[in-house]
């Protein structure tokens, strides 16, 4: 287990990034930059810089072809009945993974810092699909009682028995996890009419879907971007905003939206980029590599290559790098900074 440590040791906290959900419900007409984006190729000429990947182009498939193998083993079984699970959200300092299944919300122990799984675990069924709804006012808990874990190649195996908070009864489990279920993120892509809304946090999931919506709905032009807390992969994620540019897909935040470090960089790989007043887009430093955030390690440090060639890429040799350092200094990682109207502008966001 211990890649599903590392992935979301030197990614993003997703939890740090939910303080910034948005209130608002106004919405506006959306707005279009006056200077349209137009795509943009990496230099090529002897002194341009090198591109850099966390993963190369070229693996990019059998990155994916493993995930998703990988997401074929997850699985819960209660009573030998199989359900499957999906990330919602994860929190390193409470030491727990929370999935999605059909009936509710599972809650997996797992200490981030160990890098392993712990002897914690609960369901939580609901009708509500909000989990603070649903832990308040449940269906019915079941707590693990006496629980063996164990390693079957990648994944870790919960087996054993859960009880009843209420009635006491006894139930067979055997829970089934690997990296996947964190890497995956939570994302949902809905399309409607000429767009596609996205939501949740991006992870290789999202390219898997947005690989979907390029292929298989040829008249989305439009991609828009409503509640991102960030990604938990952003090595994928770089790749994702690869895929819209070179599909041109429109991005789009409208005045309700709120998106957050890695839903910004794939709102700014976006063909043309449409903003709508009152859309919050939030910014900070990653964390971490050789145990020191992103602002902390100096600009010419290699840790800032990937993102420095996804940003080229995107908004050009100057503008690229220049707006990419000004993401990591505006605020530290677990922290978020919102940019303004003039930044935006500055930015061609």
């Amino acid at each position: 287990m211990k890649n599903l440590a590392l992935i979301t040791s030197v990614l993003i906290t997703v939890l740090a990034l939910q303080a910034c959900g948005s209130s608002s419900k106004k919405s506006t007409a959306p707005t279009t930059p006056t200077t349209p984006t137009t795509p943009t190729t990496p230099p090529t000429t002897p002194t341009a810089p090198e591109a850099v990947h966390h993963i190369q182009p070229e693996d990019v498939a059998e990155y994916i072809e493993k995930y998703q193998s990988q997401q074929a083993e997850v699985e819960l079984q209660i009573e030998g009945v199989k359900h499957k699970l999906g990330l919602l959200d994860f929190s390193q300092e409470e030491k727990v993974i929370v999935a999605r299944y059909e009936k509710g919300f599972v809650l997996i122990g797992f200490d981030f810092e160990e890098e392993k799984p712990r002897n914690f675990f609960r369901i939580i069924d609901s009708e509500s699909k909000d989990f603070s709804e649903a832990a308040e006012n449940p269906v019915r808990v079941l707590d693990g009682l006496s629980l063996a874990i164990t390693s079957e190649g990648e994944n870790a195996v919960f087996t054993g028995s859960v009880a009843d908070v209420n009635t006491l009864a006894q139930f067979n489990i055997r829970l089934v996890f690997n990296e996947s279920l964190i890497s995956g993120g939570s994302s949902v892509v809905e399309v409607s009419g000429t767009k596609a809304m996205i939501n949740g946090d991006l992870g290789t999931k999202t390219y898997v879907q947005i690989t979907d919506l390029i292929n298989n709905h040829p008249k989305v032009d439009t991609l828009l971007l409503q509640e991102i807390s960030g990604s938990v992969n952003d090595a994928i994620n770089m790749h994702t905003g690869r895929l819209v540019r070179n599909a041109q897909l429109t991005t789009m935040v409208e005045a309700t939206s709120d998106i957050n470090s890695g839903g910004v960089d794939l709102y700014a790989a976006g063909f043309k980029r449409v903003y709508s007043d009152g859309a919050k887009l939030g910014v900070h430093s990653w964390c971490c590599t050789e145990g020191k955030p992103a602002d902390e390690l100096g600009r010419d440090h290699k840790g800032h290559g990937a993102q420095l060639t996804f940003f080229r890429e995107m908004l050009g040799a100057e503008l690229g790098p220049e707006f990419y350092f000004f993401t990591i200094e505006a605020a530290p990682h677990n922290t978020v900074h919102v940019m303004t109207k003039a930044e935006l502008d500055k930015y061609l966001l």
